[in-house]
């Protein structure tokens, strides 16, 4: 199948034949890959249904498009080779040409001089291959399970389990099984250490913030650690004055898409500064009262150039855009997810500077974490000059225990 190259990127031309689409069902918002005409692509829709109807709990509608996203780049691929999903039944050798497709910038071309001008690259990070392949194993798995296909063209090996696999596994000592099976097609992602910002650039950040919603939304998310999803599905019943904090409440149905990651039965409760929780309650009384809200949200749309706009509650991309604005005027990037590491990273300096060991559990609970192990792995970074501090520490703790030791004697 081709398509011709005109003004339009032609990755664009590609998600107008293969698009991905919403759809209210009765297991509430669904997301679905759809071809030219709007027609379902069949084995995709019933592999996602089967996910949404075997899971304990209503799977997320952004959980449900990232795989939609990942099996996107699948499906795209077969078209290019006129193929249908069943034609992959016990070939593994096309699998392993999806996955060079993925790693190739140009795939959307054909027959193109990788050296030659013109041509819009899409460079995908290896972790994001990885999530695409992970996506397609498991909608193979699936078709073996349900006896679509014969043979499952993803080839998996067993590999004994090391020290660094039994570290990241809590559980790791009561499991009998000494290999564990790895997907031949996933590659080893390089470990990058996630950036925090640090204080005197923060503060300069918030220097150039004009709006006081958005000044509480930056300390909120740098000094509570929270999700945007959590963030924007504040509502004013969560606020408590007294405890002087906010509850994160899991709710499905919020307007604005946003939801807390945890799901069902793991809301929390997250403190706050005494003095950020005074500056919430000038907003409300301000800013938000002032915006003649539509709902109870916390975080609602003010000072907009559309006077209709104002009073409704903010969303993902508003609150991305707003960043981004602050990002081109102080030259400073800074995202949720970067700040949400700040606060992780700060919190563990707290306890080193201090001369005590980390609270992991405490940390892990309250950023939300299912798993210690995720917060100690990926979420602290401690930079070399905390590594000094913490070994001098240390030192002089070994210095005064010897000291002892010799005065007993």
């Amino acid at each position: 199948m081709t398509i011709s190259h005109n003004e339009k990127a032609i990755k664009d031309k590609w998600h107008e034949v293969i698009s991905i689409r919403e759809a209210q069902t009765e297991n509430g918002t669904m997301y679905y890959l759809m071809d030219e005409n709007l027609d379902f692509i069949p084995l995709v829709k019933e592999y996602l249904d089967m996910i949404q109807a075997r899971a304990e709990r209503e799977v997320s509608p952004n959980t449900i498009k990232t795989y939609c996203y990942n099996l996107w780049y699948f499906i795209v691929f077969l078209k290019l080779r006129d193929l249908e999903i069943l034609d992959l039944d016990g070939k593994p050798d096309i699998l392993t040409k999806f996955k060079l497709w993925l790693k190739n910038p140009y795939r959307f071309y054909e027959n193109v001089e990788m050296l030659e001008d013109g041509y819009e690259d899409d460079d995908l990070k290896v972790s994001t291959v990885n999530a695409i392949i992970d996506r397609v194993s498991s909608l193979f798995l699936w078709l073996k399970a349900s006896g679509r296909i014969y043979d499952n063209p993803v080839v998996y090996r067993n590999v004994m389990v090391t020290s660094a696999m039994k570290d990241k596994d809590m559980l790791a000592h009561t499991r009998r099984n000494k290999t564990v099976q790895k997907n031949t097609l996933k590659s080893k992602v390089p470990q990058v250490i996630p950036k925090t910002i640090e204080q005197k650039d923060f503060k300069k950040y918030l220097e150039a913030v004009n709006l006081l919603r958005d000044k509480i939304i930056l300390l909120i998310l740098k000094e509570g650690g929270l999700r945007s999803g959590e963030l924007l599905g504040i509502k004013l019943e969560d606020i408590d004055f007294g405890e002087q904090g906010v509850y994160v409440r899991f709710r499905p149905d919020n307007e604005n898409g946003s939801r807390a990651k945890a799901g069902y039965g793991r809301d929390r409760f997250v403190h706050l500064p005494s003095d950020l929780m005074v500056l919430i309650d000038r907003y409300i009384s301000s800013d938000w009262v002032n915006s003649d809200p539509k709902s109870d949200f916390l975080f609602v749309v003010v000072n907009s150039n559309i006077p209709s706009q104002n009073g409704k509650p903010m969303k993902k991309s508003t609150l991305s855009s707003t960043l981004n604005n602050y990002n081109k005027k102080t030259g400073i990037k800074i995202n949720t997810h970067k700040l949400r590491h700040t606060h992780v990273t700060e919190l563990a300096r707290e306890y080193l500077s201090k001369g005590e060991p980390i609270n992991w559990k405490y940390i892990s609970e309250r950023v939300g974490h299912k798993d210690v192990a995720t917060t100690m792995h990926i979420y602290a970074h401690l930079n070399a000059e905390d590594h000094k501090k913490e070994y001098k520490r240390m030192e002089g703790y070994r210095k005064e225990k010897r000291k002892e030791q010799k005065n007993d004697k």
